[in-house]
């Protein structure tokens, strides 16, 4: 580590903190959504981590970025156009990527055998669960939500759990 030049330092440096946006990007669309997350912390890191050569010939790079700006800034959309389109290649691939992969786990954890296993391999009738009459929700939508995603053994157990009588002290 005693060789580490200013150039690698500053990369360094970048890298942390650009790694930190990222965290902060998922961290403030986590509960929009999946695909919103994908989404943001995508653009966030093709904006952070694409580099772009500023010198070909002695390979030296730089964040786009930054080679966006000041290449803007000096001599305009002609300057800029290769930097963009290296950008937008990248982050449309990213996306693509992204959606194949949302595609393929959309319904990971969630099985037709896991649900009710008596009814696909054995072939008999799905067992029906009633909801209890004096359930804590009182309209149909407010039950549908609170049963998301419970296995029938799970909504069984919570009602179990919630329609009990509550202990009372005695004096």
């Amino acid at each position: 580590m005693e060789n580490m030049t200013d150039y690698q330092y500053a990369w360094m440096m970048y890298a942390i903190g650009a790694v930190g946006c990222s965290l902060a990007t998922w961290l403030l669309f986590r509960r929009a959504g999946r695909a919103c997350v994908h989404f943001f912390v995508i653009t966030v890191m093709v904006i952070l981590f694409t580099p772009y050569a500023i010198d070909a010939e002695s390979m030296i790079m730089a964040p786009a970025v930054y080679t966006l700006l000041f290449g803007y800034m000096d001599g305009g959309m002609v300057v800029i156009k290769p930097v963009l389109k290296l950008m937008l290649g990248i982050w449309l691939g990213a996306l693509i990527l992204s959606l194949i992969y949302q595609l393929l786990t959309r319904h990971r954890g969630y099985s037709r055998a896991a649900v009710a296993p008596d009814y696909y391999r054995k072939g008999q009738q799905p067992k029906t669960y009633q909801q209890p009459q004096d359930d804590y929700t009182h309209s149909p939508s407010a039950r549908r939500s609170a049963n998301r995603g419970l296995s029938l053994e799970e909504r069984i157990a919570r009602d179990e759990l919630l329609h009990e009588e509550p202990i009372r002290a005695v004096r």
